[in-house]
């Protein structure tokens, strides 16, 4: 494959991007997850004129001569780059260079602005024309980002409100609640699916059972990093909700409620949802809470007797689905909240 390096300023890169010559969401990129302390960090990086990575471009050059480009590896430096010098955030406080500091771009004296515009990247230009081939070179350039989960990288990225709430609840749950209630993996706790799971239920409590993908995960935590609103309501919501699920399993002396289906992670979402759909005076006391989940357990995971319920069909159809389908789960955490109330009598 044919490749070159060049080094190009700021400058040229934004006259690029102005002239719409320059594509920062081709359809191998994700989305730009970078917060505030990051775009600040890197900031100071440029006006010290310190070196960064090189940008990978692929070079599309028209039959008319126009070069176009597509950005491969560098979006988020350069979208926060061309943020800055728009004025769309100012430097930082603690910048490095007293100077610069709480100052928006155009407040810079001149020998810093130029010297801005002329900060020079190494890039890489790709001159291929195979989208396939491009999507593999990212995927390498990415390939030990890759070997983290998207909750590692989020716990990289990620260090206000919302994150810290996370881990300090899914280190709480894990003291409060049986081992393996719900159920995770030990492996996937090493990437921290546990966390990322008490992050859904978080959300959950904000915005109702949303279906989040991965990308609009990390765009949820960066909403909530520097600032978040209903942090004491939604944490406090959460314990109550985990609480009484830990005394609910504490009445469950054989253990069979939790080695039932309520412990996977679906029926776990289902329940904690229904719960939290109800007033806290309106739960019923653990004990029978607990009969009447594990009776519905079982008749759910009885092909015989799933048969000639309507309801369990429902629920075990909802369940087999995409787990993170909103459909499927306003599904399961209805059929749950009728079993805890004792509105469904199991047959």
């Amino acid at each position: 494959m044919l490749r070159k390096t060049n080094y190009q300023t700021l400058s040229w890169l934004n006259d690029l991007y102005k002239r719409g010559l320059l594509d920062l969401d081709p359809p191998y990129q994700r989305r730009s997850v970078w917060n505030q302390q990051y775009k600040d960090f890197f900031v100071d990086t440029v006006l010290n004129n310190y070196p960064c990575p090189a940008i990978f471009l692929y070079e599309q050059i028209s039959l008319e001569g126009i070069a176009s480009y597509k950005v491969v590896d560098g979006k988020q430096r350069l979208l926060t780059l061309f943020e800055f010098c728009n004025n769309e955030f100012p430097v930082y406080q603690d910048a490095s260079l007293s100077s610069a500091r709480e100052k928006n771009f155009s407040e810079l004296d001149d020998e810093l602005k130029l010297r801005t515009w002329r900060y020079q990247f190494a890039v890489e230009f790709i001159p291929a024309e195979d989208e396939r081939l491009i999507t593999e070179i990212f995927n390498r350039i990415n390939r030990n980002v890759a070997r983290l989960s998207r909750q590692e990288l989020r716990h990289a990225r990620f260090g206000g409100s919302f994150m810290n709430s996370v881990e300090a609840l899914s280190e709480w749950t894990v003291k409060e609640l049986p081992p393996n209630f719900p159920n995770i993996a030990q492996q996937s706790r090493k990437q921290m699916r546990d966390s990322e799971f008490v992050g859904t239920l978080l959300l959950y409590i904000e915005d109702g059972p949303r279906s989040f993908s991965q990308d609009q995960l990390d765009e949820a935590y960066s909403l909530r990093d520097l600032e978040w609103p209903s942090e004491t309501e939604t944490t406090e919501r959460f314990k109550e909700i985990i609480s009484y699920l830990a005394t609910l399993t504490r009445v469950d002396t054989s253990g069979s409620l939790v080695r039932s289906r309520i412990r996977n992670q679906a029926d776990f979402y289902a329940l904690f949802g229904a719960l939290h759909q109800l007033e806290k005076e309106s739960w019923p006391d653990p004990a029978s809470a607990r009969e009447r989940l594990l009776a519905f357990a079982e008749l759910v995971d009885d092909d015989s007797r799933r048969s000639r319920s309507i309801e369990a069909e429902a629920y075990y159809a909802a369940a087999r689905s995409a787990s993170n389908d909103p459909g499927a789960r306003l599904s399961r955490i209805g059929a749950l909240q009728k079993v805890i109330l004792g509105q469904f009598a199991v047959p």
